[in-house]
């Protein structure tokens, strides 16, 4: 009896939890159907199981031109693993729209300086020279670790950490000072995602090469068939973090976020396209509610 009295205890701690989430749910109607509320609880109810497995997950939806928002954990912190590359990518397009440097730059990559993990430049045999222009294509598109690094050798950390908090995030590069990674949560990645976004609807000369890179990368951890439309994302995957992050090219595009630290491995790509679907489903419910009368 202690045993079941304790579970409900906790079952009502993170029920408590999750409700204060949905506080910063933003609709611009009263209410929507029996139906829409209904997929929201189902999506809720499958976090909340979650982390009462002892794991940590968070996600963030947001239609693009209501701001209607739904979020779970969305100020949670997780290892940034990969997603962060896209700040570096950014600010060096950015710098090169600005005339502040020249993306046709050779830059050596020794020997030495080749990482392991993802990515393709591992597998050089000698010291080769790459412009910067192809540093940030496999950055982005290979998630190449050994790139991302020159580029964070290039900037310096702490002028990525001040982009990143200029622009009003609060964990860029938060972590050891060896490590170039650091912490995200959801409400950093939107910062950086809606950022990406204007510089890619600009229109400027680098926006649809950015855009490319951000829609054809070599591993994608949410499947298409999860989602039916085009995804500008950018991944990270190291030990338990697995996170894919992005906005969805739909006719009524919206932001989509979900990070995880999972303990069993083989279940995260499940889970992850789990939500992925059930926020498609919840997106064109939820269109058909705010544009479709």
């Amino acid at each position: 009896m202690k045993s079941i009295l304790n579970k409900v205890k906790i079952l009502n701690h993170y029920v408590l939890m999750e409700i204060k989430e949905f506080k910063s749910i933003i609709f611009l109607k009263d209410s929507f159907s029996d139906n829409t509320k209904k997929k929201i609880k189902k999506l809720k109810f499958l976090f909340i199981k979650e982390m009462l497995k002892g794991n940590k997950v968070a996600f963030y939806y947001e239609d693009i031109n209501s701001n209607s928002i739904i979020s779970f954990n969305s100020e949670m912190c997780f290892y940034a693993a990969s997603t962060i590359k896209v700040l570096s990518v950014l600010m060096i397009f950015k710098m090169a729209l600005d005339n502040k440097i020249d993306l046709n730059k050779k830059i050596l990559v020794k020997m030495e300086d080749l990482k392991q993990d993802t990515g393709v430049i591992k597998y050089q045999k000698k010291d080769t020279y790459y412009t910067l222009k192809e540093l940030l294509r496999l950055t982005i598109v290979e998630s190449d670790n050994t790139a991302y690094l020159k580029l964070v050798d290039i900037l310096g950390k702490e002028k990525i950490k001040k982009y990143g908090n200029s622009l009003g995030a609060k964990n860029t590069m938060v972590g050891r000072e060896s490590d170039s990674f650091g912490l995200i949560n959801c409400e950093d990645m939107a910062i950086y995602f809606k950022e990406i976004k204007k510089f890619i609807d600009e229109k400027n000369k680098y926006s649809d090469l950015f855009l490319e890179y951000l829609l054809n990368p070599s591993v994608k951890l949410i499947k298409d068939q999860s989602l039916n439309n085009k995804y500008v994302r950018k991944y990270g995957s190291y030990d338990l973090a697995y996170h894919e992050c992005g906005y969805v090219l739909d006719d009524k595009p919206y932001y989509l976020f979900v990070l995880t630290q999972l303990n069993k491995k083989d279940s995260k790509e499940e889970f992850i396209n789990e939500v992925a679907k059930q926020i498609s489903d919840i997106h064109e419910l939820i269109k058909e509610e705010l544009y479709e009368k």
